[in-house]
């Protein structure tokens, strides 16, 4: 896939943006906690005359991909892939979880970064069966005493 971004530098209006590979760090605020991201390959559109950089949507995904790398948040492709395995559809995963589709669906496209207690229980419902079970019986929930 080629990579469309724009020639025009929106700071100094020369037309000499070009695909760059150059280090960069942000400071994302997420889920109650700083994190300092540091991505030393970052390629990204930037002015050829002022230096200027653009952040496209795949500079966005190299940002979130290194955030939830450093954060230890499972990756949108790693959702769909334990999804998958369990051979279940977005639908009946998010009414087990309880969330909407739509946010589930931004889990696993990246839209949408979750947090790490909803990652802590994403990865115990990929891997416990039990868990699984009990999600899916209802009833069993709604009939248990409030504790």
């Amino acid at each position: 896939m080629v990579r469309e971004y724009c020639t025009k530098c929106s700071k100094c209006g020369e037309r000499t943006v070009a695909i760059a590979t150059v280090p960069y760090e942000v400071l994302i605020d997420h889920d109650g906690q700083s994190f300092k991201v540091a991505i030393p390959d970052f390629t990204v559109p930037k002015c050829g005359k002022c230096g200027n950089i653009s952040h496209d949507q795949e500079a966005s995904e190299q940002i979130s991909r290194a955030f939830r790398k450093q954060a230890g948040l499972l990756q949108p492709d790693e959702i769909r892939n334990r999804r998958d395995s369990l051979g279940m559809s977005q639908q009946s995963l998010a009414e087990m979880l309880a969330v909407s589709v739509t946010k589930y669906a931004a889990w696993e496209t990246g839209e949408l970064i979750q947090t790490r207690s909803q990652d802590r229980f994403l990865r115990a419902f990929f891997i416990v069966p039990e868990l699984r079970k009990t999600l899916a019986d209802r009833q069993a929930l709604e009939l248990a005493p409030n504790t």
